[in-house]
């Protein structure tokens, strides 16, 4: 597997947010965080409205398992095929919180970035930013899947969160992107090993 996919996705996630959910200039006006929302993160907000990305879970996405026999393809001196195992798929899910300390229209902002984070991350069946890509695996061939509503779990996690965190609830998005990832690398498989198979086989 790619020991930097979650790297990998916080910079697109970072970039999807920045240049076309909120589309932020230079000068920012909005930061971007993927701490845990404890107490020390609450302490340390300062003026600037902060949007918090934070990883809440792993798994493996079982609804897109591949169960077709591997793929091969011959190269072009037909001496020998590439056989590409497919991938797994790996669900990644952020809880997504508005935070702001202005001391009067905290809400009106919170709420204002809230409403573009739902528009932004929830018209889209499909990660629309940067393609995540691992070793061996082209994720335009599968698309890395995003959903932002729909999971059942999302209230009894999130209030499992708060109560772990010590933190006042707060209005949250339950982000999920199920990332193709290589588990295996290609193997190179000489022609004629395939035909005495295929021979021995039909013998």
């Amino acid at each position: 597997m790619d020991a930097l996919i979650l790297q990998k996705i916080q910079k697109d996630l970072r970039a999807l947010l920045e240049q076309h959910v909120l589309k932020l200039d230079k000068a920012g006006g909005v930061n971007i965080s993927f701490l845990a929302p404890d107490k020390d993160f609450i302490a340390a907000l300062g003026s600037t409205p902060t949007v918090n990305c934070y990883l809440i879970g792993l798994a493996e996405d079982t609804k897109r398992r591949q169960s077709e026999p591997r793929r091969t393809r011959l190269n072009e001196s037909k001496t020998s095929r590439t056989a590409e195992y497919e991938p797994r798929f790996v669900d990644i899910s952020y809880m997504i919180t508005v935070w702001c300390r202005d001391k009067t229209s905290s809400a009106e902002i919170e709420h204002l970035l809230l409403g573009y984070l739902i528009t932004g991350l929830g018209g889209s069946d499909f990660f629309p930013g940067p393609m995540l890509t691992a070793p061996h695996t082209d994720a335009s061939l599968y698309g890395v899947r995003m959903q932002l509503f729909g999971s059942e779990y999302a209230d009894k996690v999130s209030g499992q969160v708060w109560q772990a965190m010590g933190a006042t609830p707060k209005p949250c998005l339950m982000l999920s992107l199920s990332v193709p990832v290589a588990v295996k690398n290609t193997a190179v498989l000489p022609v004629a090993k395939m035909l005495d198979r295929a021979s021995e086989q039909s013998g």
